[in-house]
C-alpha cells in the first residue's frame, strides 16, 4: 500500500506543493511582451497535473477511481487551480484571474486524455 502511494500518488501530491511555492513568489517570472503567454504556461503547467492525476486516479484500488481517471483527474486539476488563484488573492503581486482558471481547465483536460491515449505508466 505504501509502495503504491509512493509511486502513484506521491508525486501528484509533490507537484501540486511546487505548483504553490511558486504561486507563493510575488514575482515569479519577468514580464514577457508575449500576448496570452502566461496562459500557455498555465496550460504546460496544468496539463503536467492532469497527467499525474489521471495516472493516480488509473492506478488506484478502489474501482470508481480507477474506472473514472480522466474525469477525476479534470476535476482534480481544475479544482486545483481555483484554489490556486484564490491562494493568490493573498500574495504581494499576484492576483486572482478566472481565464488562468480557464487555461487550468484546458491543460488538466489535454493531460488526462494524453495519459488515457498514449501512457500505460
Amino acid at each position: 500500500m505504501i509502495k503504491k502511494f509512493l509511486k502513484y500518488w506521491a508525486p501528484l501530491y509533490l507537484y501540486a506543493g511546487v505548483i504553490f511555492y511558486i504561486s507563493s513568489i510575488p514575482k515569479p517570472l519577468p514580464q514577457i511582451s508575449i500576448p496570452y503567454f502566461d496562459k500557455f504556461l498555465h496550460i504546460i503547467e496544468y496539463a503536467i497535473l492532469g497527467i499525474l492525476a489521471a495516472r493516480a486516479f488509473k492506478n488506484s484500488p478502489r474501482e470508481v477511481l480507477h474506472k473514472n481517471f480522466k474525469i477525476l483527474a479534470v476535476l482534480a486539476a481544475v479544482t486545483y487551480g481555483a484554489s490556486d488563484e484564490f491562494h493568490q488573492l493573498f500574495v504581494s503581486c499576484r492576483s486572482c484571474d478566472a481565464f488562468d482558471v480557464m487555461a487550468d481547465l484546458v491543460g488538466g483536460t489535454i493531460g488526462a486524455i494524453f495519459y488515457g491515449k498514449y501512457c500505460a505508466f
